[in-house]
């Protein structure tokens, strides 16, 4: 068996939160060279049953069983939740190790275009300690120095632009689905950056990782706040080398500082229709640490609302030292599961957690960051913060440097957050492949680049001998009606029909095999609900 430690503990500390079945690595850190390879052969497109055919081969270095599952993409392998539910063969658990392996998807449209992926679970659990102990001061401290200087669109725009390339850089590098949600904002081109790693069976379900990277236009902005980019960035690099159940999403915000115009933008604009957001992590200045008495302020009113937090920094001489975990009530099942996860998985690390009513609107203070769009949009959000000015000194100042930053503090801040986000977001030990675009023999996908409006193009050669090809394009806006093309004689009789069914949008060809008829002039036509063309073509034998 293998050899993967899970704290037994941690499903009665999170209470009623479902945790992840199973975990995993995908690429080669400690433990993580055992995952189960799944390797997809073939995939043919039965049209006669409706039904596309998958053959694959499953290996295991311990040869154990595996849960076999398929998904389906309709939009180029960008998501896979295209509903699959009538499926048989060798799938489910258990599936035992071997070649020619096959599936069998029934479909209810032709779907031409598609691609499936299967995943492969051996059911091993994965010590998340491991993924905690990858957390490198040493890289976050680089991060810090990269990122550290005034990040302000009018006052620092070279350092803002190197570290929003910076960003999109890593998430590229870490094979993240990068995105840039670009918008105005009084001539300057705002920019949140997105990198997205998808879940392999809950894919919409989505855990955001995320701060904001611009400046004040005074401030190099080492606390406020790079830390959240140097955080989101090493959480990032560690655990894109795994596979989840569900998916987590980075995201770099812009415009914070200006009214959180970047993450209100993202809510009213920027989630994808299919994207379920199940919780949101907002760093908001996390490395700040003071252990002098009384370095710790509290806001006015404070004791009335939390009375135990203003008696748990009471009882300790009013020291700064821990980190505030800011929810309000809707965000309770979030507090609590990062709670006992850094009980768990960082217990040096001081965590102080309140729920604030409503969304916050009692207590302004706690409005002041990334999170409160989500509040207002009714997500589960967590804004987790070192006090900001209520501890640091040198909150939008000049003195807010690289030298001012706790680092052993920084650091079990991120490793507690990496850990909650491990554990919700359900860690696997497990692999996956993805086909090419499914096609039937005579038809293939050439291109996933979307055309601007049906077309139909020459068939090549022309004339022919015996066989020819058809390329023909269909626009976003046709993706469901039927097209059909088929081939006439010259006096209008039908001679073969060589496609029918939806379309992905997308640029296909398809074949006509003359080999059975004779040489003359014929004539070929696509017909859409909305689009009728012809062509004429010339069998030469």
């Amino acid at each position: 068996m293998k050899k993967y430690v899970v704290l037994l503990g941690i499903s009665f500390l999170l209470g009623f939160l479902v945790l992840p079945e199973s975990q995993d690595e995908l690429t080669v850190t400690e433990g993580t060279n055992n995952v189960p390879s799944i390797v997809i052969t073939g995939t043919e497109i039965i049209s006669s049953i409706n039904a596309v055919k998958i053959t694959y081969n499953l290996s295991d270095a311990e040869n154990e069983p595996c849960r076999i599952s398929l998904r389906v993409s309709n939009d180029s392998g960008k998501t896979f939740l295209f509903p699959a539910d009538s499926v048989s063969g060798d799938l489910g658990y258990p599936v035992q190790t071997g070649t020619g392996k096959q599936v069998y998807w029934y479909y209810g449209s032709l779907p031409l275009g598609y691609k499936v992926k299967l995943v492969a679970d051996d059911m091993a659990n994965v010590d998340i300690q491991q993924l905690v102990n990858q957390v490198d001061s040493a890289n976050l401290r680089s991060n810090m120095q990269f990122i550290t200087g005034i990040r302000h669109r009018t006052a620092g725009s070279v350092q803002l632009q190197r570290v929003k390339d910076s960003i999109n850089n890593r998430f590229n590098r870490y094979n993240l689905q990068t995105s840039i949600q670009s918008f105005d904002f009084s001539g300057y081109n705002a920019q949140n950056f997105s990198g997205r790693l998808p879940g392999t069976t809950r894919e919409d379900t989505t855990y955001i990782v995320c701060g904001h990277f611009e400046t004040t236009s005074t401030s190099p902005g080492a606390d406020d706040n790079g830390t959240a980019v140097a955080a989101f960035l090493e959480i990032s690099r560690i655990l894109s080398n795994y596979k989840f159940r569900n998916t987590i999403k980075f995201i770099g915000f812009d415009l914070e500082e200006s009214g959180l115009v970047g993450s209100s933008r993202y809510v009213s604009q920027g989630i994808p229709p299919y994207e379920k957001i199940a919780g949101v992590f907002d760093f908001e200045m996390i490395g700040y640490y003071c252990d002098q008495p009384n370095c710790q302020q509290i806001p006015t009113g404070f004791c009335t609302l939390f009375p135990y937090l203003c008696d748990s920094i009471n009882s300790q001489q009013g020291r700064g030292n821990f980190l505030i975990n800011t929810a309000n009530v809707n965000s309770n099942p979030l507090r609590y599961a990062f709670d006992s996860c850094a009980r768990i998985y960082t217990p040096q690390l001081r965590v102080l957690s309140l729920a604030t009513p409503g969304n916050g609107q009692s207590t302004p203070d706690l409005r002041r960051s990334d999170h409160a769009p989500f509040w207002d949009a009714g997500y589960k959000a967590l804004m987790l913060t070192d006090g900001a000015n209520f501890r640091n000194p040198n909150y939008h100042t000049v003195n807010d440097t690289l030298g001012s930053i706790n680092f052993d503090f920084f650091t079990n801040n991120v490793k507690a957050a990496l850990a909650t986000v491990a554990s919700l977001a359900g860690i696997q030990h497990s692999s996956y492949d993805v086909s090419g675009f499914l096609n039937v023999i005579g038809i293939s996908q050439i291109s996933s680049e979307i055309p601007g409006q049906f077309s139909l193009g020459q068939n090549y050669p022309n004339p022919f001998n015996p066989k020819t090809r058809i390329r023909f394009s269909v626009p976003s806006s046709g993706k469901n009606e039927v097209l059909k093309i088929a081939v006439y004689d010259i006096n209008g009789r039908l001679v073969s029909a060589i496609a029918e069914g939806k379309f992905s949008p997308g640029v296909y060809e398809t074949e006509f095999d003359g080999s059975k008829y004779s040489s003359g002039v014929y004539f070929y036509r696509m017909v859409t609900k909305n689009y009728t063309e012809v062509r004429k073509l010339i069998l030469m034998k």
